[in-house]
């Protein structure tokens, strides 16, 4: 008999994770940089297509538009995903951490149930934004970043509870000749020290699993261990765990007929329409979707007055 397969997108500011799961495997995954939500998303699909879908689940900060684009059975939020992820492979886990490239997330889980989290969206300095930025003034890739900052030989101090900071210091630290292993790593444990101050409200606890396309860095990884002074466990699919968290959430449903509109939907032109509505003094600013000149759908709207006929 055919297993089931299942896809799950994790639309974020920075990445666009995809999975494809059947009944008890992934079976293919796609990490692409979100350089324009539609072409991206219609790329990783062709990566990850594989068979009949029987249900798609979306999570992440561009989980509404994706759901419409694609046609999902399920649209939740990254953090209920991170932690479906997450429990799926490591049931006792305490502590969920996910230093995102726009926002951070602490998750605490008790008994295998979410207890609480908080989210850090406003700022940037607790997020791998801060990195990248760094990293790209230096010259240095971003996926170079952790071994570098690994080879420190000194402990620099930076202040890591303003981005724009920590940045002003790094010119002046590079300017009086200092090492870049040196200021990488700097930074890194600047960011960590913030990140982690998001937990204060939070009874953080092991087993401590920190997941996110960030968790790749060995830099990131070894700051958190020696600010918790525990082990951090970092899943071998690091990346993708929100995907497959809202993979196995829409499996877990198993939708009667799923509303993926299928991979032929790779070779549509769409295009969108921004729209501030005036059908009530809500005046939602909406974004409708077409295929050609054809009325998709749209959403943004919070009542019915404003949607298109």
């Amino acid at each position: 008999m055919t297993k089931k397969k299942y896809i799950g997108i994790d639309c974020g500011s920075v990445g666009i994770k995809l999975v494809l799961i059947d009944d008890n495997k992934i079976l293919k995954t796609c990490y692409l940089k979100n350089e324009g939500i539609i072409d991206t998303i219609k790329k990783g699909l062709k990566n990850i297509a594989g068979g009949k879908i029987a249900g798609v689940g979306v999570t992440g900060s561009g989980r509404n538009f994706v759901g419409m684009l694609v046609g999902s059975d399920i649209i939740k939020t990254e953090i209920l995903a991170h932690t479906v992820g997450a429990l799926h492979y490591y049931p006792d886990v305490k502590t969920i951490m996910d230093i995102g490239g726009e926002d951070s997330k602490i998750m605490s889980v008790k008994n295998g149930v979410l207890e609480n989290f908080i989210m850090n969206s406003i700022c940037g300095a607790g997020t791998g934004a801060v990195i990248d930025t760094i990293a790209n003034r230096m010259g240095i890739k971003i996926e170079d970043v952790g071994n570098i900052a690994l080879d420190h030989k000194q402990r620099l101090n930076f202040p890591g509870k303003c981005g724009v900071f920590t940045q002003s210091s790094v010119v002046s630290r590079l300017n009086s000749g200092a090492n870049k292993s040196d200021i990488l790593m700097g930074v890194v444990n600047a960011l960590v020290n913030n990140y982690l101050m998001l937990g204060k409200g939070i009874n953080l606890q092991p087993p401590y699993v920190y997941q996110g396309a960030t968790a790749l860095n060995k830099a990131i990884v070894r700051a958190l261990e020696e600010q918790l002074n525990h082990k951090v466990i970092v899943p071998k699919y690091s990346p993708f765990m929100g995907a497959i968290g809202i993979a196995l959430m829409v499996k877990k449903e198993n939708p009667k007929k799923t509303k993926f509109k299928g991979y032929d939907l790779i070779n549509k032109e769409y295009r969108t329409k921004n729209v501030i509505a005036n059908g009530c003094d809500n005046r939602c600013e909406m974004t409708f979707l077409y295929d050609g000149d054809d009325f998709i759908d749209a959403i943004g709207n919070r009542c019915e007055k404003c949607y298109p006929k």
